[in-house]
């Protein structure tokens, strides 16, 4: 069709826009139907290959087991809306129920049933590869099945599942470090898939008939949106409203609900328990909650994103490494966008974790708590600002994923990143309270040219650090200016001749006080036993562990106007961390004044 005569029957169709109806619960809907009140349709999936710009789809109360594939957008002055009719009980499911059991022979009782879906993120000399990552053969598996809606816990094989009956019942349990969230009661067994037989086994915790329960399994993957893959384009001006969405088989870095593209839309949206990753807008997200997924939450992404009044809550539990992808919501390769009024709480690995050339964002009156990992990592990106912050308890669990990358973790971490503002935040009870990594140079091609990432030209003042279980500030700079690494111990014998061969590579020295940081004018309230500053890592022989603030002056020059004393919090003891109007660090006009009380 011509370009100019398919413009004109858009604009033709944002002019007189239509309403759609879907009614997947009415004994009168059909996809056969207009799609009116009266006769309303039966599927999301159908309405989805009619509707055009300005056309709004109303969905009515019901559970909707389908995949729908968008490929149709609309205007910024006419977008797609899709509008659960009554918000909340509108739910895209990607499970179907399981009625029909057989108990196989022998001892344990594990129970068997025809299984037919395949998922697979490629093929390996023509068979379908299963698990992502490679490394993943058993958590990284996309199948989930869910028992009175509690997740069970997947084994890699029937062999897998046997065993794990045999030393019921701790070994069922999978690592969580948030009993709060994921109790472990609520872990109802164990499965295991078959591929090439096309069978599905389900030991229950109780040992009985899954006949008994109600169980279902997750048999689609993306549910709403469209495969970036398959359409690279995405769509664009498409706006979602009011929806629940569950139980999606989804792989690390896939989501199940994915709008792919740009300028779309998703509010008042639940994102729950997706077996890999949960969510992905190109555009915007607004009072949303993405909770219980396997890995990565997931957000809005793209240039010029907006998070806004969200909640990302008890994502990436399952004990996949850290190091790669993990947290509530990773992003990468950004330029623009903003956080605002958004909370990340006991999520796996960081709650917000940016990585790789993200630019020009704002974090704004946030709360980060309990995540394993630190509350917001900042790595490999520039000119962030982060600004007014609640940073609560982050990096202080027993559970780590990955064994010896847990240094430098705490409520706020700076990673090989230039011109980042660290402002006004108020950062208590976490591991550190905000902390440097430096272990650059980290070269990067970017749409700037190549930029050699390390620490320079950021900017810490008027942050609130109190109570923090290791460094309240810690500058933990894993370079030469500090002195040999352990390992290089034997190479160089002496400290002198250490020195002697780095002169010949400045590159390596990375001096903090020659990186053009300004910190300043933070508050500091330590208690008894904690320290105050780390200057270099631990393990590097002129590192500093700093107790007084007037050392750390003396020996830095940073810190000139900073202060040590009592916070004034309005009532720590039960979670409130405003400050008193005559508290001492308000009068220094540092940490967020007004932090929530709740949140």
């Amino acid at each position: 069709m011509p370009v100019v005569c398919l413009s004109l029957l858009l604009a033709v169709a944002a002019v007189n826009p239509r309403v759609w109806v879907v009614d997947t619960a009415a004994p009168t809907a059909s996809d056969t139907n207009p799609g009116t009140a009266d006769q309303p349709l039966k599927t999301l999936s159908r309405v989805a290959d009619q509707a055009g710009p300005g056309d709004t789809v109303v969905v009515r109360a019901g559970v909707y087991r389908e995949a729908v594939n968008l490929h149709r957008s609309g205007t910024p002055a006419a977008p797609i809306t899709f509008l659960a009719a009554d918000p909340g009980t509108v739910e895209i499911n990607g499970a179907d129920p399981v009625t029909t059991w057989t108990r196989r022979p022998g001892e344990a009782p594990i129970y068997q049933t025809p299984w037919t879906p395949v998922f697979a993120v490629g093929m390996d000399n023509g068979k379908p590869v299963v698990h992502h990552p490679g490394e993943e053969p058993r958590w990284g598996r996309a199948e989930q099945v869910i028992v009175d809606g509690n997740q069970a816990v997947v084994a890699r094989d029937l062999d897998e599942l046997t065993q794990l009956w045999t030393k019921r019942p701790a070994k069922t349990l999978p690592p969580t470090p948030w009993p709060d969230v994921n109790k472990p009661e609520t872990w109802p067994g164990c499965f295991a898939v078959d591929v090439a037989k096309h069978e599905l086994y389900l030991w229950l915790a109780d040992g009985g008939d899954p006949a008994a329960h109600n169980i279902e399994s997750s048999s689609r993957g993306l549910t709403f949106g469209c495969n970036p893959w398959a359409n690279r384009a995405g769509v664009h001006d498409v706006h979602v409203r009011g929806f629940r969405f569950k139980y999606g088989a989804s792989f690390p870095q896939r989501a199940v609900v994915w709008l792919h593209g740009h300028d779309n839309v998703l509010e008042d949206c639940d994102i729950e328990q997706m077996s890999g990753s949960g969510v992905n807008v190109g555009g915007t997200m607004r009072r949303c909650r993405v909770t219980g997924c396997g890995h990565c939450g997931g957000g809005a992404n793209g240039n010029g994103f907006l998070n806004e009044d969200c909640r990302w809550e008890g994502n990436c539990w399952k004990p996949i490494n850290r190091g790669w992808d993990a947290g509530g919501f990773k992003m990468a390769l950004v330029d623009g966008g903003i956080f605002r009024r958004c909370v990340f709480r006991h999520n796996g690995g960081p709650g917000l974790w940016f990585d790789i050339d993200v630019r020009n964002v704002l974090v704004t009156e946030c709360v980060f708590e309990g995540n394993e990992g630190t509350g917001l990592m900042v790595e490999i990106s520039r000119d962030i600002q982060i600004v007014h912050n609640l940073v609560l308890r982050n990096a202080v669990g027993e559970v780590s994923i990955v064994k010896g990358a847990d240094w430098a973790s705490g409520g706020i971490l700076c990673a090989e990143s230039e011109r980042v503002i660290i402002a006004g935040n108020t950062c208590v009870g976490n591991k550190d309270g905000i902390t440097f990594r430096e272990q650059g140079p980290r070269d990067l091609d970017t749409p700037d040219g190549r930029i050699p990432y390390h620490d320079t030209g950021d900017v810490v003042t008027g942050n609130l650090l109190a109570d923090n279980r290791g460094y309240q500030l810690g500058l933990w700079y894993d370079s030469a200016f500090f002195g040999w690494h352990p390992a290089e111990h034997q190479k160089y014998g002496t400290l002198q001749a250490y020195d002697k061969a780095m002169a010949e590579h400045p590159e390596k020295i990375y001096d903090p006080r020659a990186a053009g940081h300004v910190i300043d004018r933070n508050f500091y309230a330590p208690a008894a036993g904690e320290k105050l500053w780390l200057y270099g890592c631990d393990w590097r022989p002129r590192s500093v562990k700093y107790t007084e603030l007037a050392a750390v002056i003396k020996d830095t020059g940073f810190e000139a106007r900073g202060l040590v004393g009592e916070p004034g919090f309005v009532d720590a003891a039960h979670g409130d961390y405003r400050l008193k109007p005559d508290s001492a660090a308000r009068a220094a006009g540092a940490g967020w004044a007004n932090a929530p009380r709740e949140w």
